[in-house]
């Protein structure tokens, strides 16, 4: 979690207005909504994972997790695949702008690690459903959150990458 917020705050500072709002064309997002969508789903991932640990833990649901850690790292910060994020991760439009949703962002980001770090929870024996994985445990929710986050790094990486994107 840290190093994805680390890379983030790279990937985006000193952009300009214009290179904020720039879409490469008429279906793709912008930085500026890219970072709604962060914030958004930091708060929405996370209260996915708590609902995970609110549950009883139950280690006789282990054999019904498919997908490895290292699966779930790697299909949800697979960019070769485009998928349409659920409604309650679209990005609202409630951030006046890039850096109201960029601190809205971090603001829950330090958050989410404190309660990681204070959580007494076992995160392998409580289980929740992901519409692209089917059955996850708590740690592979925890591990989503981050690989959501460098999902969206290599989404602003392609927007900056676009030859007509402004340069200072």
């Amino acid at each position: 979690m840290k190093a994805t917020q680390d890379s983030l705050l790279r990937n985006i500072h000193g952009l300009t207005d214009s290179q904020l709002n720039f879409r490469p064309n008429d279906s793709s997002w912008n930085i500026a909504t890219i970072l709604d969508h962060i914030a958004v789903s930091e708060i929405e991932l996370i209260d996915s994972l708590k609902a995970h640990l609110a549950l009883p833990p139950d280690p006789t649901k282990r054999s019904l997790i498919k997908a490895t850690d290292t699966t779930v790292l790697r299909v949800v910060t697979d960019r070769s695949s485009k998928s349409k994020s659920p409604s309650f991760l679209q990005p609202k439009g409630q951030f006046k702008n890039a850096q109201e949703s960029l601190n809205a962002f971090l603001e829950q980001r330090k958050k989410n690690i404190e309660f990681i770090m204070k959580s007494q929870d076992d995160f392998r024996n409580h289980y929740g459903g992901h519409r692209l994985m089917g059955i996850i445990d708590a740690y592979q929710a925890y591990l989503l959150i981050g690989a959501h986050s460098m999902r969206h790094i290599l989404q602003i990486e392609e927007v900056k990458a676009d030859p007509n994107f402004p340069k200072l």
